[in-house]
């Protein structure tokens, strides 16, 4: 306290001058009535407050009592007292209200926020204090609680309400908790149906979403055997097609059956080419696009590109086979004659050698009847006779030894025949070659034969095809031999001359009994049929070379005559692969014809 003192005023220097003790009593009466008023003013409406629907009602304890004591100060302040701790119970239960239902949960909050516009029904009033208090909504909440992961299942459980002053103070008051009713989607209006799918999402957008496990899916009984039946049954199908057009291609009906062909299915492209699949990481080209260009399996370890050349094996190319062989030097006679005398020298002089180093024995003279008595001077004197009969043997007997070497040294009629087998054989290595002739008219059996015997000497094999418009020849063999009968269907054979009549000859054989050569002599004469049919003018016959070529293998094993009365049934006889060598030779037409010559 400060030793100064309030100094006396001026008008009352005197005791005299201070209040009377009545007025002050006075005063505080007056002033403990007002705040009396003002209590029960506020006690008034903290009841009207807690009355409402929604509202907390909290018990403010023991009240003032409505007059006090006259003449107590103590009761104004008990009453005072009463009255602060009656509107902190009040705030406080405002402050527990608004914070309890959130507990400092952003989530919650956002929840609440949204429960807002519902309707908010009647809570009970809450009755008593302290334990006797009842329990707060959100803790008294009976609601199934949401199926929880198994990340969640042991995570911390939040509090239920606000543990910091400062979230208790500014979260909002919870609403009351109501079971909105499922809204009945009908399902065959797709408008409902998609409103109400919407407005779910918007409920639960401020929801987490949690994942829920998925259950075993077992493949239902029989659905991969339905499937395999099912591909069966398109293969078949296919190939029932592909009969259906082979079949309308051998009657003729090619033209009606074009959109049936259409209809084939054929197999799709690859997704990647084999030589480009280890350069793709998923096989497909699509990579190309979908992946950057260092993904790719290009500069990686183990990629097919490396920095070392790789050399494939050479393969002589088709036409080296045709390459004409160095043949020796063409020499004149008298060079062929000292060539042959040097030779002979030469192994005559070898032989000298041996029979001088006692290798071989030496050769017994060469007696003739001219040297004879120059040879064996003592015996051809003693003995002419026996000396003559022993030169003429050994003359003899060197014939019959040069005969019998030169015998040994031809070939005999199997060794020939191998001979010129081989050289067919080796002049098709050099490569097969192929050629088509058209032949307008091949009625005459002359033609037919040559066309048909040469074709088997050369070793050539094909097909001899003959129709009513024309006739067709295919050949395939050697270059020389494909070249030689080249030259006999077009030069050599007189096309326009028919062979000689052989029918009205006859021919006999010579027997000492003209009688009895019943059965040696042959007559041929002219048949009735062969009467009757006419004979086919030759003048415009001719034969032309349509086609020639290399081939790479045979397609016919011999050389065979074919009748064909329809362009199918020469399709046919050809082949697949051939099958176009007829329209070719069909709409042939020589260059004379095409230029109106």
């Amino acid at each position: 306290m400060s030793d100064r003192k309030r100094p006396l005023p001026a008008d009352n220097a005197g005791p005299s001058s201070k209040k009377p003790r009545s007025d002050a009593t006075s005063s505080n009466q007056d002033l403990i009535a007002q705040k009396k008023a003002e209590i029960a003013a506020k006690l008034a409406a903290f009841k009207k407050n807690a009355a409402a629907p929604g509202g907390a009602t909290v018990s403010a304890g023991p009240t003032a009592p409505s007059s006090p004591a006259p003449g107590g100060g103590g009761s104004s302040n008990v009453s005072d007292i009463a009255a602060r701790i009656a509107e902190a119970k009040k705030k406080v239960a405002a402050a527990q209200g608004k914070v309890g239902a959130t507990g400092g949960n952003p989530y919650m909050a956002a929840v609440q926020n949204k429960g807002r516009s519902r309707a908010p029904t009647a809570e009970p009033a809450q009755q008593g204090s302290g334990l006797k208090m009842a329990a707060h909504p959100l803790l008294l909440d009976t609601s199934v609680p949401a199926p929880q992961s198994k990340k969640d299942r042991y995570k911390p459980m939040q509090p239920k309400f606000a543990s910091i002053k400062a979230n208790a103070r500014n979260a909002p008051t919870p609403p009351p908790q109501t079971h909105t009713p499922v809204p009945v989607i009908v399902k065959d209006n797709p408008y409902a149906q998609a409103a109400a799918e919407a407005a779910q999402e918007s409920r639960d957008e401020g929801l987490p979403r949690e994942r829920v496990g998925r259950s075993l899916r077992f493949n239902p009984k029989g659905k991969f055997i339905a499937q395999a039946a099912e591909i069966r049954r398109e293969q078949q199908l296919e190939d029932l097609k592909r009969r259906i057009a082979d079949s309308a291609k051998k009657a003729g009906l090619d033209s009606e059956f074009d959109t049936l062909e259409k209809k084939l299915k054929r197999e799709p492209p690859p997704r990647a080419e084999w030589w480009d699949e280890m350069l793709l990481p998923t096989k497909n080209y699509e990579d190309i696009d979908n992946f950057h260009p260092s993904a790719l399996n290009i500069r990686k370890d183990g990629s097919p590109i490396n920095m070392y050349v790789q050399h494939p094996i050479p393969i002589p190319a088709p036409a080296d086979k045709n390459k004409p062989t160095l043949k020796p030097l063409m020499l004149t006679k008298k060079e062929l004659k000292k060539l042959r005398k040097r030779r002979r020298q030469e192994e005559l002089q070898d032989k000298r050698d041996r029979v001088r180093m006692g290798l071989l024995a030496p050769d017994a003279p060469k007696v003739r009847l001219v040297n004879m008595m120059r040879v064996l001077t003592s015996d051809a004197v003693q003995d002419p006779t026996r000396v003559e009969a022993k030169v003429l043997r050994e003359v003899a007997m060197r014939r019959h030894n040069h005969d019998k070497m030169n015998s040994e040294r031809k070939l005999t009629d199997e060794q020939r025949r191998e001979k010129v087998e081989e050289k067919k054989v080796n002049e098709e290595k050099k490569g097969l070659h192929g050629a088509i002739f058209k032949v307008k008219i091949l009625t005459d059996p002359a033609h037919r034969f040559k066309v048909r015997k040469n074709a088997e000497q050369m070793n050539l094999t094909g097909v001899l095809i003959q129709n009513p418009s024309f006739s067709m020849v295919f050949i395939e063999g050697a270059s020389k031999f494909v070249r030689n009968y080249k030259r006999l269907m077009i030069n050599r054979i007189a096309w326009t001359e028919a062979a000689r009549a052989r029918n009205a000859e006859d021919v006999e054989l010579d027997t000492p009994d003209p009688d009895a050569a019943g059965p040696s002599s042959i007559t041929k004469e002219a048949t009735p049929a062969a009467e009757e049919d006419k004979p086919v003018s030759l003048e415009e016959n001719r034969c032309d070379l349509v086609w020639e070529g290399p081939l790479r293998d045979r397609t016919f094993a011999t050389f065979r005559p074919k009748l064909a009365p329809t362009d199918n049934a020469a399709r046919e006889i050809l082949g697949q692969k051939l099958a176009g060598y007829w329209d070719m030779t069909k709409n042939f037409k020589p260059e004379d014809e095409t230029l109106g010559i």
